[in-house]
């Protein structure tokens, strides 16, 4: 009808009422957060198959009894190699690596964020997981006059990590060391671990599943549940104004066993709840003589500050010196010289 008599005939006419903004879900909002931080991070997403090989549990170590090595089926697959639905994203990250390395692509930054399909016992369908994966190796930049080029190391992949649980505001989350993972290196993983619940894990890939791969060099991953990241995911934003008193600085040196975690150290020193203790960072680590065999040398910094007044040394020395008494009691570690 309005062809019939012509556009132009209908009345022109303004929307009436305020605009409703779209509601976001909280899903929806985190996911976006996490892949633009990853993007700065210099990572590239990929977007791989949902389903796979059959064998792709063999090259990535899962040992028999992993319930991932109980993949769903496909009735009707376009081939072998396709022919299961996944259970982890890290089979498909490493052919991307295969994939790139052999057109010349050596150093890489990879992520994917999808879903993972989980067989259930009694059960026709399977469950459907989001997972969040990333992986890295090469060299951190280009080639470059100025500065060398430096190789990727775990402790870029637990910065990003770390960056990551920061902007999704994921407080406490901890890293603990971790042996049990089938593709990662057994001396050089790691697990982030929050409320007695894993989230993820992290570390060097393992040479044997690099070698399943035909893949030369070193690389470093980390798998993280991105259900359980949106649960522990804060998004509440509150304003912190900037300190008015400045804060003042102790530095502490201890000796502890080599195979001891640092995190121990900074975990016993934020909760012993000592007054204004904002901050605690590690900086630097030492294992040469005169520090003994089979022991290492850790530093922390410890940032005291009050938000009414200025702290006086005779107050921050009282507070330091609880804390290097409870250490003590803790850990019976030595003071470093």
């Amino acid at each position: 009808m309005a062809r019939l008599n012509g556009y132009d005939r209908i009345p022109i006419t303004i929307p009436t009422g305020p605009p409703s903004p779209e509601k976001r879900s909280k899903e929806f909002l985190v996911e976006r957060k996490a892949i633009e931080l990853l993007i700065a991070h210099g990572y590239h997403e990929v977007i791989n198959y949902s389903f796979t090989s059959p064998v792709s549990g063999d090259k990535v170590g899962l040992p028999p009894d992993d319930p991932r090595r109980q993949a769903l089926r496909i009735l009707n697959p376009l081939a072998e190699d396709f022919s299961v639905m996944r259970t982890t994203l890290i089979p498909g990250l490493m052919e991307t690596v295969q994939y790139n390395l052999s057109r010349k692509n050596s150093s890489l930054k990879l992520f994917e964020l999808k879903k993972v399909f989980l067989s259930q016992v009694g059960e026709r369908l399977p469950r459907e997981v989001k997972f969040l994966a990333g992986l890295a190796m090469g060299f951190d930049s280009g080639p470059h006059w100025g500065f060398p080029q430096r190789p990727v190391d775990f402790y870029d992949i637990k910065g990003c990590v770390e960056d990551l649980m920061d902007a999704l505001q994921i407080k406490n989350a901890k890293f603990s060391k971790t042996e049990d993972i089938p593709y990662l290196h057994p001396g050089k993983a790691s697990q982030v671990v929050l409320d007695h619940e894993v989230l993820g894990v992290l570390g060097e890939i393992h040479p044997e599943v690099l070698g399943q791969y035909e893949i030369r060099g070193k690389g470093y991953l980390f798998e993280m549940d991105f259900s359980k990241m949106v649960k522990w995911a804060g998004e509440e934003k509150r304003f912190q104004p900037l300190p008015k008193f400045p804060a003042v600085y102790r530095d502490l040196s201890v000796v502890v066993d080599k195979a001891m975690e640092a995190e121990k150290v900074m975990e016993t020193i934020r909760t012993f709840r000592q007054p204004y203790v904002e901050e605690v960072t590690l900086f630097d680590l030492y294992q040469e003589p005169p520090i003994p065999e089979g022991k290492k040398g850790i530093s922390y910094r410890i940032r005291y500050q009050a938000n009414d007044r200025t702290l006086t040394d005779e107050e921050v020395n009282q507070y330091h010196e609880r804390i290097l008494a409870r250490l003590k009691e803790v850990f019976q570690l030595d003071l470093r010289q």
